[in-house]
Parts: structure tokens; C-alpha cells; sequence
């Protein structure tokens, strides 16, 4: 028996014979230097796709929700926390990943490549790579990073996104209105 949300118990037995899948968030980590768009990936540590470039991601744990378990992957990698984080889409294609069942629910964050830490970009083997320019990628990370890419081209015209990457003091001249 598990707690469940603060209210009863869960009875786990009742779905025993449910096939067991695994949640994973992965985060698509966009950045700008201040001449082009760039996503974070890292070498993937350990089999299925070994050494291989990927976003960064990790499994949901029992106690946390998607979005805890996004921040805490995302503070993993850059060590910055309060950093704009969207979710973005699920990817549950059956075979997306070679070791298990696995479902992934992306989340897209934008930071100023400058407010990376070069400790954790070389703990983790992490490296920039233009959106134009990116090597090859395992499983669906390719696609994740062009719905991230997408998503945030949507979102520039709607949404005051890139304050994200502008210095914490800047001057702002007005515009000239003519009537």
C-alpha cells in the first residue's frame, strides 16, 4: 500500500496485472549568445545509446509531480533554478526508446548561455549546439528540440520570452510616435 495524494491508500495489488511504464521528463534546453539559438545536450551516460548526444532528462520519482521533476533535471544540468520552463509535448510513440517502455513529457527552458555554469557543462559532457548545426541525436531528441524550436518561435510573438535572455539591468529608448 502507497499514500496517494494525502487522502487514503492506493491498493497497488488492483493493478497488478497492468503493464508497467516509465515516465520520464526531458528537458530542451535553449539558449542565445547573442548571435544565434542554441540547444544544450549532453553525452548520454549509460545504455541504451551510450556516449550518444541527448537532452537532458531523467524519471519521474514517486514523490514528485512532472513539472517538480523537470526543475530538479533542469537544476541538475545548469544549477539555476526560477528559469522560464514550459511543458511542451508528450512523446509516447511505442518503441521511442530502445531499454523499456518509456513515455516522455518535454518541457522547453530558455537561459542566457552566459549564466551556465562551465563546471556542471563539463560534469555533465554538455555542449552547445546551434539549432542549425545539431549532430545526431538519440531516439526522438531531434524532434523535441524542433517542436521546443517551434514552440518558442509561436511564443516570441505572444509571450515577452526573451526578457529571459537580457542582462538583470538594461536601458530601454523609447520609440518616436508620430501622430
Amino acid at each position: 500500500m502507497i499514500r496517494h495524494s494525502g487522502v487514503g491508500f492506493m491498493d497497488l495489488d488492483k493493478y497488478e496485472s497492468e503493464q508497467k511504464i516509465l515516465v520520464s521528463v526531458d528537458c530542451i534546453i535553449l539558449g542565445f549568445d547573442g548571435e544565434q539559438l542554441k540547444a544544450l545536450l549532453v553525452r548520454r551516460g549509460f545504455d541504451p545509446e551510450k556516449s550518444g548526444w541527448s537532452v537532458m532528462g531523467g524519471f519521474i520519482r514517486s514523490e514528485e509531480s512532472a513539472d517538480e521533476a523537470a526543475n530538479r533535471v533542469l537544476h541538475q544540468l545548469t544549477g539555476m533554478s526560477n528559469v522560464y520552463l514550459e511543458q511542451l509535448y508528450t512523446f509516447s510513440d511505442l518503441n521511442r526508446d530502445s531499454g523499456a517502455r518509456v513515455i516522455s513529457i518535454t518541457y522547453f527552458a530558455l537561459i542566457h548561455i552566459t549564466n551556465y555554469s562551465e563546471h556542471l557543462q563539463k560534469e555533465h559532457e554538455a555542449k552547445w549546439f546551434s539549432l542549425n548545426n545539431l549532430p545526431s541525436l538519440i531516439f526522438d531528441h531531434k524532434e523535441m528540440v524542433l517542436k521546443a524550436h517551434a514552440r518558442l518561435r509561436e511564443r516570441a510573438g505572444t509571450h515577452a520570452l526573451g526578457f529571459e535572455l537580457l542582462p538583470q539591468k538594461f536601458t530601454l529608448v523609447p520609440a518616436q510616435m508620430s501622430l
